[in-house]
């Protein structure tokens, strides 16, 4: 009775005053009255959560354990958490609430305080709610309190609404056409309730199969939208190869091994074999062939990258030359991943860090049919993905399964995306966010030729240096970097050095920032000597890897030469026969220290 007449006595209350408006604080404060007047809404919404709490299979597997101990974000792998806000994972109370109700209607398993009732208590925010409710406890009136209060209206007609009597003349607005009070009887209401909780459970079902319910975490909105972080990057990457020893106790698995074609050797992880097993079977994908210039040999190329294949102790079935970005050569792998993958076979993405093995995954996934809506979270910052991450095959449809649909044995089968194992010896590891837009090659590499004189330093940016101090007049170099490069004397190349480490700011860039900035950058020391030999006029001789940046090609023909290579604290060098051995035109018209770019 209460119920139909809950509307208009709200509307009788904001026209009155003073006693009136202390009776309202009371009888919204009283356990007697808050049982009394029934909450729709929120009772739909509770039977809504509990009719869609299903044991059902996983949409998405999120963790090496089949039953995690709480949800997973689905773009980069990490647990949800509402601890720590620049932590991965992070989501608020509003965010983990949406989360709930979308992912048990998917089946996922009930997160860590969720009662048989439903209700979902949010690790991190427990103890608040808890010192909340007694606080709400302590101000609650009592039955004889609630009595005297509302004895005390004049109104007669407020005093009988809040002492529950029948009043006449008001009118539920949701019968306001037929002017007489509804009452719905309980099997009505039931009726209404399943209905509604019917409606409600199949539109969250459909948009978890079309992949728009997702909840993201308070990191990956950030890297999705705004491309930056909140904190330091190298905060949140993983460094220790160990952690995919799992991959040692599965079975009925294959492995694609990413690596990245503008950082070899040191996008590959050494003694891979020893790591995951040398039973797996192996496909090995050297991603961003869209930064190499135009005018490259694949036939060549691939020759070469199969030279640096056979160190990594694995049982490689084939390799594949692709671009991620771009879907140059994707469907070509699909097909290749579908011939060779077994029935009921897992596939897992293993690599470096920031090698693109997100992004092959969403490359696979817009070749599928429906798969774009399922994309993880790929950036050009290290570490962008925090834990295991699987995605049905079923999502592939059309790329790694056939076009009618998923077999019965592939039904259980997933494509994981493993957490990129980052190289303590890349160079990049010393930049911070901003520094990484300016070192790391993001589109088609423009490679210049310059000559380097004797005596002379090639500097790129505070990252790497080459100094000639033996040999012949002159040698060419050939340079495939993002980085800017400042040729110079070598006592002024010391000079720029030494008053950068000083903290003032000169040409060297990166580093960028204030003086503080500037002092605490690694300085620069000697990562190696090498003597060599120039074999053909315009032929590259070797390479000098600056690992994560690039690398400097050297043609000249002599009968010998040397060079010292500097980095910072020395690490990320190495040399390496010619990837582009003829790529080598003729010299560049003019010289980048004087800051004009090579037309």
């Amino acid at each position: 009775m209460l119920a139909s007449r809950r509307t208009p006595v709200l509307a009788a209350l904001r026209q009155s005053t003073g006693q009136a408006a202390r009776a309202m604080c009371a009888f919204g404060s009283t356990a007697r009255s808050r049982q009394q007047i029934p909450m729709l809404p929120r009772q739909l919404a509770a039977s809504a959560i509990n009719c869609a709490i299903s044991v059902q299979k996983y949409s998405y597997a999120t963790s090496i354990r089949s039953i995690p101990k709480s949800p997973q974000c689905p773009t980069c792998g990490a647990a949800f958490q509402t601890e720590n806000s620049g932590a991965p994972g992070y989501l608020n109370e509003q965010k983990w609430r949406q989360m709930n109700q979308a992912n048990v209607v998917k089946g996922l398993p009930e997160i860590e305080g969720t009662s048989e009732s439903g209700s979902t208590e949010i690790p991190g925010l427990v103890n608040a709610k808890a010192r909340k409710r007694s606080s709400n406890n302590a101000n609650m009136l009592s039955d004889e309190e609630y009595k005297s209060i509302v004895s005390e209206i004049d109104d007669p007609e407020l005093q009988a609404v809040f002492s529950g009597e029948k009043i006449s003349g008001f009118v539920d607005p949701n019968d306001m056409q037929t002017g007489e009070p509804k009452v719905y009887s309980e099997s009505e209401q039931g009726a209404k309730i399943d209905s509604f909780d019917t409606l409600l459970a199949a539109r969250v079902r459909r948009r978890a199969e079309q992949g728009r319910d997702r909840v993201i975490c308070q990191r990956c909105y950030s890297l999705k939208h705004y491309s930056r972080v909140d904190r330091p990057w190298k905060e949140d990457v993983v460094s220790d190869p160990r952690v995919l020893r799992f991959l040692q106790h599965k079975s009925n698995t294959m492995i694609v091994v990413v690596c990245d074609l503008f950082d070899i050797p040191g996008s590959l992880i050494p003694h891979l074999g020893d790591i995951i097993g040398a039973r797996h079977p192996v496909v090995l994908v050297a991603n961003k062939v869209d930064l190499l210039p135009k005018d490259y040999h694949e036939q060549r190329l691939l020759m070469w990258f199969k030279r640096f294949a056979k160190g990594l102790e694995l049982n490689i079935q084939a390799i594949h030359l692709v671009s991620a970005l771009k879907n140059l050569g994707v469907r070509e792998l699909a097909a290749d991943l579908t011939t060779r993958r077994r029935p009921g076979q897992n596939i897992y993405m293993v690599g470096r860090a920031n090698v693109g093995k997100s992004e092959l995954i969403n490359a696979l996934l817009r070749i599928s049919i429906g798969g774009s809506a399922h994309k993880v979270l790929a950036s050009h910052i290290p570490g962008t993905t925090m834990g295991l991450s699987g995605i049905p095959l079923r999502r592939f449809v059309k790329a790694l399964v056939p076009s009618s649909g998923a077999q019965s044995h592939d039904r259980q089968s997933y494509l994981y995306d493993t957490p990129g194992v980052f190289s303590n010896k890349s160079i990049i590891s010393y930049l911070t966010n901003e520094e990484l837009k300016l070192a790391v090659c993001r589109k088609r590499i423009k490679p210049f030729s310059f000559i380097l004189g004797l005596d002379q330093s090639l500097m790129l940016g505070g990252l790497g240096r080459i100094d000639l101090v033996e040999g012949p007049s002159r040698i060419f170099v050939t340079i495939y970097s993002n980085i800017r490069p400042h040729f110079t004397r070598i006592k002024r190349a010391d000079d720029l050095v030494e008053r950068m480490q000083a903290g003032e700011k000169t040409i060297l860039q990166p580093p960028v920032g204030d003086a503080e900035r500037l002092k605490w950058f690694p300085r620069q020391e000697l990562a190696l000597e090498h003597e060599f030999e120039g074999l053909h006029k315009q032929h590259a001789t070797i390479d000098v890897v600056f690992a994560g940046i690039g690398w400097v090609a050297i043609n000249g023909l002599f009968p010998r030469a040397k060079i010292r290579v500097f980095s910072p604290f020395g690490t990320g060098v190495c040399v390496r026969p010619p990837m582009m051995p003829f790529e080598f035109k003729q010299a560049s018209p003019h010289m980048s220290s004087q800051r004009k770019t090579p037309s």
